[in-house]
Formats: C-alpha cells, structure tokens, sequence
C-alpha cells in the first residue's frame, strides 16, 4: 500500500507527534498514537469518544492522505463502500521501540472484538465476519510479523485467556511475516498475536497502523 518513501514519510510523521503518544505499558516502550477500544473504552467510554474526537483531528491534519489512501485500498480490495464513523477513533499506530523484552511474546492470543464496545446486537450489522488490518511502517531489522492458529471465535467464546492459550496450543500455528509498506488483512476472529522480534537491535523499532472494521449500512465501518 506504501512504497519506502512513503513509510518514511509516515514514520517521521508519527515521531513528529511523539508528544501526543499514549503509553500502553507501566515499564516498557510501547505505546500508540490514537485511541483503541480495547484500551480506552473500558476504562471510561464516554471519555474515549470525547477524546477519540481530539486525536482523530490530530491524525487527519497530518496524516489524512494515509486515510484517504487506505479506505481507497480497502474499498477496492473489499469492493465495497469504505468509511469512518465520526464517533469512533480512526486507525491508529502501534509503536514499539527497542527493549529485550520484545523478544518475548507480546500481548495475548485473542480475536478482535472491538465491534462489540460500540453496536449493539439489535443492530444489523455483521458480527460474523469483522476484518483486521495492520499497515506496515516501520520495522526492526531481523523483520516482525503476526502468529494465527487454526482456531475460531466461535470456539473461543466466552473463554478466559489462559483457557485460549491451552486451546490454540493444541491447533496448528503460523507465522506470517511483515513487509515494509504492505497492508494485512484478516478476519478479527481467527485466533492470533503479535510475535515476538528476533534479535532486536537497539535502533529497532516496530510502527504499524492498526484498525478493525464491520459491516454496517451499506459500507465497511473502519475504527480502532
């Protein structure tokens, strides 16, 4: 979706705006730019759509031809109508800078269920088959990438996460690696986790663009 000069681009863009990084982690280096359900809105949901406003206009006026390009991607790839909900966050970035302790698994083995914080099942709209996507920016060096196992949300649901892990430790695992500028797409409801980084450098870093989406109205709802 991006070609190296425009990886760049963003990438300077997102350090650029390092005072508006929000830290994910009590210790390590991780942090995001923008809102994320998962994060922010069972802390206080009426303050994540407070904020999500104040952020979204943050990442549109420098970053809003990325925007534009990735509902453009989307929308061709999906062929479908592609938008953004005013009320919700808009994709945001996953930044990891380099720390040893990423070379050990990061974050849980779970499905995306961000729909879930913002329609309600009375609605129509698809809870059967939400997408995930992550847009590379910048990446270590020895590469990065995502593990998926052989196992669904119906199979899953309303498990605790240790009762996952020892579910999908029984089922096939695959790692699909990034690649600089390209755009993953999968559906938010295969088991899957971020992989740890091999042999991290100390100028490694790990920036993606991260965003879910569901069918609603007519058109793919993307948010984060």
């Amino acid at each position: 979706m991006l070609t190296k000069e425009e990886c760049l681009k963003v990438r300077s863009t997102v350090h650029e705006l390092k005072e508006f990084w929000i830290p994910r982690h009590h210790t390590l280096p991780f942090y995001t730019l923008g809102l994320a359900s998962p994060y922010d809105v069972p802390k206080d949901k009426q303050s994540y759509y407070k904020q999500a406003k104040h952020y979204n206009s943050i990442l549109r006026e420098h970053l809003g031809w990325l925007y534009e390009r990735l509902t453009d991607t989307l929308k061709k790839f999906l062929q479908a109508p592609t938008s953004y909900p005013d009320n919700l966050a808009l994709p945001g970035f996953h930044i990891f800078l380099a720390d040893k302790a990423f070379e050990q698994p990061m974050g849980t083995v779970h499905c995306d269920k961000s729909y879930m914080f913002h329609w309600d099942s009375s609605e129509k709209v698809d809870f059967n088959n939400p997408i995930s996507f992550t847009q590379t920016v910048s990446l270590p060096k020895y590469g990065a990438g995502i593990y998926m196992w052989d196992l669904q949300y119906d199979e899953v649901k309303g498990l605790e996460h240790q009762e996952i892990e020892q579910l999908a430790s029984r089922r096939k695992k695959s790692f699909h690696p990034y690649k600089r500028g390209g755009l993953i797409l999968h559906s938010g409801h295969i088991v899957h986790q971020i992989a740890p980084i091999k042999n991290l450098q100390p100028e490694d870093e790990r920036i993606t663009l991260q965003g879910h989406g569901v069918f609603y109205q007519n058109a793919w709802q993307l948010h984060w």
